[in-house]
């Protein structure tokens, strides 16, 4: 075999190792390294740890990604050994031998000095593969075995590994440049084995995803072409097409594509015109390279482009031949030489006919990627052929010549096909159309990708430097700021501003320690150097502002207490009583404050002492600390104080922070001042104030199981201070603790001794604990009769919630019951302590904590349980509560509330039926009218009123109040819902029946709107009529159950203060009615009518006076006076009513009326005086009108004396028109049942 010489030793390893991926890839590695440890520094790693911590970590990721692509490169070539071993054998016995060649050859090619960078399968996977298709007998094995290229495997003499019986589907031909793939012919050619093709096509696909293929070859024997006609060569074509297309679109890729005429040597002439070449001259490749510009032409560009290469090879042939003639002394074989241009010139035209036809485009098909087409000769056999011009188209045919024909043992024009042209373009590879768009689209998505995150680390660097810078500038300028208000002398309020501001940015900086913002996440963040500057500069300004003055302000304030003190001691006794309990309680803190802050620091208390140092600054700068708008600012100041707090307690001897001095002589006053007796007052307010410092309060909420919430409510809770939990947890002991301590010792005091606790004085200290004791059980109890008094029950709007509220009520496992327990559990309290649990013999420590964790609400009495002895102090104030609370064995509530449940369970039977009517307003009403008329007086809400009222009538007075008032309240609730709904039934009645008549016939209408058209009498009669009244019917019927008339005037009946709710207006207006009936009916009288007397009176001026109504009438003329009756309305004649008076000079002037109510109009123009009983004096001014008189206007004075036969108002002028009809009997709700309990009480 001829072939190039391999490149070895030194020479050869140098080149390959700084050509290799490898070696770029170290010196990228070494690049990025480098950029790390020198480049480090700039982005925060000034430290050599941190820089080699980064160069590990690069270096890591570095061998990690090595490791995942060799691991991904050996499974995906063990995967496709076996695969393409499976593929080509058709019997285990064949896998088995073809794996074993595939073995043998990788072996040898790791084995090469060139396949040394692969590792077994992974070779298979790693190295270009390279496919030649074609027809069979073309020469495709021949041209890989005279190929030139260095196969390792050379077991048995073969250079490749191949199916029995010869090239069945695929022989792999593994060189250490690239694996070759020789496909069998019959691919090519025949249809029948398209499927086993295609399924060969999607193996590659499927292992080599990323690059199936980097290139094809098609063989073709040029003698098939130069001795097919036209459509044999379109035959040709169409196969090698088709294949062609089947790649592509199968691989999803766009490789070279290589056509080689093989046998070349076949052409007449060949031999005698190459036959001198020289070894390395046989190497070259000999035909027409189509990509030398834009890698990339166009089927045209690339017939043009080979027709003018082969052109190009005609005239170099025609060049060569004089000199080859000359150099051989055969004649027959000039000739051949000479013919051989014209031989190759012939063939040519069949050759650019053969690559026109191939190189067409197709524009429903890709483009193929033709990238050469070569000339190849492989072991010279066969006849060679020459053109034939005897007929009239020239044709080629085959010829003798054995006696021209020399034997050729070396291939032409093969090696470098494969070194220069093939392999050098092995990723020159594009995807297909749609694998180019998706290409696209990645790769736009991938520069996008890029560009964002170099944009966004940019930024992030930029901003995270910009932050630092910003961080670092404004620590120093609040810290020169600092300075510069201490050595100006500002005031006081500028100095703690700029103090607040620079503590505020030390804030931030301490925050940063333990997270750091985002924008600081590449380590660009150096402000942390500036801490360590700045405490020291807080330490010496808050020392200067808040620690000395608050120790100069605590001696005077020691000092002025001292004189405060002496000056109370001769005050008067009162004042000292109300004044000293304070001021011991000021003086001894100021005291305590002292001693903590200096000679007892171990002491401190830290929100005792930063309350009191934060007021005194706030005193100082006269800043409302409990204001709303200063919230931020004390919140700024309270964390400047706890940072000076803070210092002290860190380290007493730190520069600019000093523990104060001690006041020996001013704490020695103190404590000679202080040193008297306790006061349980002032022990049992501290004792208050500490138990219910954040302690939630409990609720009537928490009383209730969860099914009981929404039937209660209580606008109070109880403090916890007052709960069995507190006694039991904290106040007993703290009691006990604080007594004991007032007999054994105080530190502020001075009194407290190693082993106090042997020196206490027993005797006062349970004297002092029981003064105490009375104080807490005293308010203990007022506190839990507050909260049961304002226990009530949530109002209902309707039958339907009185029933189910009361449902749940009179239930032995309702709200009432848990409010019971509740209280039960609170107010028997047990006398022994729950901390001491030791002087509780025979229990065991499991018994204690189970009882412990049980809840304060009744479920359980806790440790209390386990004495019978109770707190004496509460015995009599709860005695008669306990009656309710106490349980009983058997029904587990106590028998005076299994009493009262009882009765109200009764009576929610009663609602119940009401709710559960078809007309419950209907219902309403006749349950509203039996009970305020007294007809059904056992019924079950009398009876439930009654157990009450005998349960409580021999209670305490507490007891009496508070509970009345609870179990009166759901009777009360329910009674008022009722009756709410027996309001709306009356107020439809009500306006149906009564006020639609009144509204229609008489509103605005005279007599009872002055202005207004004359009403008819008739339909006054049909309203007011007493006998069929529609007004008075409705009275009989609907109100005479809630109404009865008092003194003449109509009053609501109640039960227990409880009626129907009529406002005062709406009697008044049914009161008013009444009168207006009495006065337009007579007695016994169902039709209108009024009979009165009149009699004239004389007036000095007046000639006459007349007054008459339809056919009665009196004249007088100054005789004497006397009564005559009228009566309205009047039986004969017209309605029209006058009076008149004459003057003197006989002017007449009168009035006139018209209409039934004429009378009426004319007494309302006079102006009318009650005299005695139903006696009346009318006057009128008459006016003579001017137009009759000629002077000024006269007028004249009439005067009629009036008497009514019964007591009316019928003469008044706005009698009549007061009268008006509501149009609702009700508007609001009948009061709440808390109200009307107050009225009962």
């Amino acid at each position: 075999m001829a072939g190039s010489v391999n490149k070895s030793g030194l020479i050869h390893l140098l080149l390959n190792f700084f050509s290799s991926r490898a070696t770029a890839k170290w010196i990228g590695l070494f690049a990025l390294l480098s950029l790390a440890w020198f480049g480090g520094r700039f982005i925060g790693l000034g430290g050599v740890d941190q820089r080699l911590w980064l160069m590990g970590g690069i270096f890591v990721v570095f061998m990690l990604v090595l490791f995942v692509r060799w691991l991904w490169a050996k499974r995906s070539g063990d995967k496709l050994a076996s695969e393409l071993a499976n593929h080509n054998a058709s019997s285990e016995a064949e896998v088995a031998e073809i794996k074993e060649k595939m073995q043998d050859a990788l072996a040898a090619l790791k084995a090469s000095h060139l396949g040394a960078g692969y590792r077994g399968n992974t070779a298979l996977y790693a190295l270009p593969w390279y496919m030649i298709i074609g027809p069979s007998a073309t020469g495709k094995s021949t041209l890989f075995a005279n190929s030139g290229l260095h196969f390792p495997y050379s077991k048995s003499n073969q250079m490749h590994i191949q199916g029995f019986g010869g090239t069945r589907n695929c022989d792999w031909w593994f060189s250490d440049q690239a694996i070759l793939i020789d496909t069998a012919g019959r691919y090519t050619t025949e249809e029948s084995d398209k499927e086993q093709w295609l399924s060969f096509l999607k193996l590659l696909k499927k292992n080599r995803p990323k690059l199936p293929i980097n290139g094809v070859m098609v063989a073709i024997s040029i003698a098939d072409i130069l001795t097919s006609d036209t459509e044999q060569v379109r035959d040709h074509v169409k196969q090698i097409r088709t294949r062609i297309d089947e790649l592509i679109n199968q691989l999803g890729i766009i490789f070279p594509i290589y056509i080689v005429f093989t046998k070349t040597d076949l052409v007449s002439g060949f031999e005698p015109f190459f036959n001198e070449l020289s070894e390395q001259e046989r190497l070259q490749p000999w035909g027409a390279y189509l990509l030398d510009k834009n890698q990339t032409p166009t089927s045209d560009e690339a017939c043009d482009t080979f027709n003018a290469e082969m052109e190009s090879m005609y005239q170099r042939l025609c060049q060569q031949r004089l000199v080859k003639m000359t150099r051989e002394r055969d004649t027959q074989r000039k000739q051949l030489i000479y013919d051989f241009p014209n031989q190759f010139k012939a063939a040519s035209d069949k050759v650019s006919e053969f690559v026109e036809i191939l190189f067409k485009e197709n524009p429903f098909q890709e483009i193929p990627w033709f990238a050469g087409v070569y000339f190849t000769s492989g072991t010279q056999e066969g006849v060679p052929i020459e053109r034939s011009s005897k007929t009239k188209l020239a044709t080629f045919r085959s010829v003798l010549f054995e006696y021209r024909q020399q034997s050729l043992t070396s291939a032409f024009f093969v090696n470098k096909v494969f070194n220069d042209v093939m392999f050098k373009l092995q990723d020159l590879t594009k995807g297909n159309r749609k694998k180019r768009k998706i290409q696209k689209w990645v790769k736009g998505l991938a520069i996008c990708t890029s560009i964002t995150a170099i944009g966004l680390m940019s930024g992030l660097l930029f901003n995270s430097y910009t932050h630092n810078t910003q961080l670092l500038d404004t620590g120093e300028l609040l810290s020169k700021h600092v300075i510069a208000t201490s050595v100006e002398h500002q005031s006081e309020v500028e100095q703690f501003n700029a103090v607040l501001a620079l503590f505020e940015h030390y804030q931030t900086l301490e925050a940063y320690e333990q997270t750091l913002p985002w924008y600081f996440l590449l380590g660009v963040y150096s402000a942390d150097t500036t801490k360590a500057p700045i405490k020291h500069i807080l330490q010496q300004r808050v020392q200067s502002l808040i620690g000395g003055p608050a120790a100069q302000q605590i001696a005077t304030a020691l000092a002025s207490s001292h004189t405060q003190w002496q000056d109370l001691q001769i005050a008067e006794q009162q004042v000292i009583k109300r004044v000293e309990p304070q001021l011991r309680d000021s003086y001894y803190n100021l005291m305590k404050f002292q001693l903590m802050m200096s000679d007892e620091f171990a002491r401190l208390d830290h929100a005792f002492v930063s309350n009191a140092i934060l007021s005194m600054v706030a005193q100082r700068l006269e800043l409302d600390i409990e204001a709303d708008e200063t919230a931020q600012t004390t919140e700024k100041m309270r964390a400047l104080v706890h940072f000076y707090i803070a210092q002290l307690r860190q380290d007493t001897e730190a520069p600019g922070l000093d523990v104060w001095s001690s006041q020996e002589h001013l704490i020695a006053q103190a404590r000679a001042n202080l040193t008297t007796d306790p006061q349980p007052e002032v022990i049992y307010g501290q004792i208050k104030d500490k138990v219910s410092v954040s302690n939630p309060e409990l609720t009537l909420d928490q009383m209730m199981s969860q099914n009981n919430k929404t039937f209660l409510k209580s606008e109070l809770t109880v403090p916890y201070v007052f709960t069995q939990k507190a006694w039991q947890s904290e106040v007993y002991s703290e009691i006990k603790r604080r007594a004991n301590i007032a007999f054994s010792g105080d530190w502020v005091m001075g009194t407290e001794q190693a082993g106090a606790e042997g020196a206490i004085d027993e005797a006062k200290a349970n004297e002092l604990a029981s003064a105490i004791r009375a104080l807490y059980f005293k308010e203990y109890a007022t506190a839990w009769f507050d909260f049961i008094n304002a226990v009530e029950v949530r109002p209902f709007n309707t039958s339907n919630a009185a029933s189910l509220t009361l449902g749940q009520l009179s239930s032995t496992q309702g709200p009432l019951v848990d409010l019971m327990k509740a209280i039960d559990a609170n107010i028997n309290l047990s006398n022994a302590p729950l901390q001491e649990p030791e002087k509780l013999s025979g229990v065991s420590e499991k018994i204690i904590d189970k009882v412990k964790s049980d809840t304060l609400l009744g479920n359980s009495k806790g440790l209390e349980s386990l004495s019978s002895k109770k707190v004496p102090e509460l015995a009599q104030r709860f005695a008669d509560l306990r009656r309710y609370t106490s349980v009983s064995e058997e029904t587990q509530i106590s028998d005076y509330l299994q009493q009262y449940l009882g009765a109200l369970s009764a009576f929610h039977s009663d609602i119940k039926d009401i709710a559960a009517s078809n007309d419950d307003d209907f219902m309403a009403m006749e349950f509203s009218r039996s009970l305020l008329t007294g007809e059904d007086k056992e019924n079950a809400l009398q009876s439930a009123w009654v157990v009450v009222e005998s349960q409580v009538r021999a209670l305490d007075p507490d007891s009496k109040q508070v509970l009345e008032r609870l179990l009166k309240a759901p009777l009360l609730a329910s009674v008022q819902t009722v009756m709410n709904e027996a309001r709306s039934q009356l107020n439809d009645r009500w306006y149906n029946n009564v006020y639609i008549s009144y509204k229609d016939n008489l509103k605005g209408k005279y007599p009872f709107n002055l202005t207004g058209p004359d009403a008819a009498v008739e339909d006054i009669s049909e309203l007011l009529n007493r006998d069929s009244g529609i007004f008075w019917e409705f009275m009989d019927a609907n109100l005479a159950p809630f109404l009865k008339l008092k003194r003449g005037v109509w009053v609501e009946k109640t039960w227990n203060g409880i009626g129907l709710g009529f406002d005062k207006p709406v009697l008044d207006k049914l009161t008013k009615a009444r009168k207006v009936t009495r006065s337009l009916f007579p007695r016994e009288g169902s039709e209108v009518g009024i009979s009165f007397q009149m009699m004239p009176v004389a007036q000095r001026g007046v000639r006459e006076t007349y007054i008459g109504y339809s056919d009665q009438s009196y004249r007088y003329r100054n005789e004497p006076e006397e009564w005559r009756r009228f009566t309205w309305p009047a039986r004969t004649g017209a309605e029209k009513a006058t009076i008149y008076g004459m003057d003197r000079k006989g002017n007449r002037i009168e009035i006139q009326k018209d209409g039934p109510w004429a009378l009426l109009k004319i007494l309302n123009e006079a102006r009318v005086k009650w005299v005695k009983g139903t006696e009346y004096m009318a006057t009128w001014e008459l006016l003579l009108p001017e137009e009759e008189s000629s002077e000024a206007p006269e007028h004249i004075q009439v005067q009629v004396a009036l008497k009514s036969s019964r007591n009316s108002g019928i003469f008044s002028k706005y009698f009549m028109s007061s009268f008006a009809l509501p149009e609702a009997l009700f508007t609001g709700r009948v009061q709440l049942a808390s109200q009307a309990a107050k009225q009962v009480q």
